[in-house]
């Protein structure tokens, strides 16, 4: 038994929730080329098929629209595992129940993977191209899931052995791309609360201090355990180091230096410290969705923070503060060199 019509099925549904099933349907129902599990004969129904002609079509055009295509993704980053775990159940030539609830697991992980690398690479051409090279993006994972469909079909063997390297890659870029995609989701929530906010005319934060009300109780405590004995803690900003995707840091704000905690999932955090006296240059800028604070150091050592939309103003505030107790810091601060990096400063 070829395991490639049931997964390679399962992993074009992450590009295409409806092609695949539509696809399969008619293959089963016309062709006899696919042969549907009795459990999954209602998919060649003459209802579903209808209903899944009509979700095809409408996913193919909403994926050509700027906005109305991330929209769409976030509506189906549920839906496109269970399309999966459908496709993968429905062609799987196995009577045991034990291999047909791994094969549709199987499936929709798969789909997850497959969805997660789209919405990552669609995201990102978003912020890049502004939304003009989506539709060319979206008519290529057309294509693909479609060519996949035929593949899984008609040579199941050579699709099995795409799906294995397609797993093998996500394996290694896998936590890269569900960081990036997270920190992507983030930044686009954050920018549409600050939009909500700007056109209700909400009151805007003027102090520093006022940071710290953005954290949870408990996340306030932990990051709070960092300082010395007696520190104040001026205000906290929330956001992200990009060093190999997208890793969270907050900025710990005291009267005598600051402080970069670093989180890591298996370890513990990273944490960087720099007096004001290191500081030689502060920059906040603005880039739209969001914002970016610029430090660095008189060992020409940079941090580079990537700060969501709602946390913009804080990061005004710090470089200004930072600038105004600093005895070396400049308001200018030339762009960051590539490749560098977030480096320990000795206090």
């Amino acid at each position: 038994m070829s395991f490639g019509l049931p997964l390679g099925l399962a992993l074009a549904s992450g590009l295409n929730t409806y092609l695949p099933l539509f696809a399969m349907t008619l293959f089963a129902r016309f062709s006899g080329m696919v042969q549907v599990a009795p459990r999954f004969q209602w998919l060649i129904s003459d209802e579903a098929i209808v209903i899944l002609g009509v979700l095809c079509a409408c996913e193919i055009l909403a994926d050509k629209f700027p906005v109305v295509d991330h929209a769409w993704d976030f509506v189906h980053t549920l839906l496109r595992p269970v399309a999966g775990a459908l496709a993968a159940g429905a062609t799987v030539k196995a009577d045991d129940v034990p291999v047909l609830v791994l094969t549709m697991l199987t499936g929709a992980t798969l789909a997850t993977a497959a969805h997660t690398a789209k919405s990552s690479v669609r995201l990102m051409s978003t912020s890049k191209t502004a939304g003009i090279a989506n539709p060319l993006l979206s008519l290529g994972e057309d294509v693909a899931a479609f060519g996949g469909t035929l593949l899984s079909i008609y040579a199941p063997w050579i699709m099995l052995g795409i799906v294995v390297v397609f797993a093998v890659v996500f394996a290694l870029v896998g936590p890269w791309l569900v960081r990036t995609l997270w920190f992507d989701l983030r930044i686009v929530a954050s920018w549409l609360r600050w939009l909500i906010g700007r056109i209700l005319q909400a009151r805007q934060p003027s102090a520093l201090q006022e940071s710290l009300l953005e954290l949870a109780p408990h996340r306030l405590r932990r990051l709070s355990a960092h300082l010395e004995s007696g520190e104040e803690l001026l205000g906290v900003l929330s956001g992200w180091k990009r060093s190999r995707g997208p890793r969270r840091c907050w900025l710990l704000v005291t009267p005598r230096r600051l402080l970069l905690i670093e989180r890591r999932v298996f370890r513990r955090p990273k944490l960087f410290v720099a007096p004001y006296s290191e500081v030689i240059a502060a920059r906040d800028r603005n880039f739209g969705p969001f914002a970016r604070l610029e430090l660095l150091t008189r060992r020409n050592e940079s941090w580079t923070i990537h700060l969501p939309k709602t946390q913009s103003i804080f990061g005004a505030m710090v470089a200004e503060k930072v600038r105004e107790v600093s005895p070396l810091a400049a308001p200018i601060l030339a762009p960051p060199r590539a490749g560098t990096d977030l480096a320990p400063v000795a206090s």
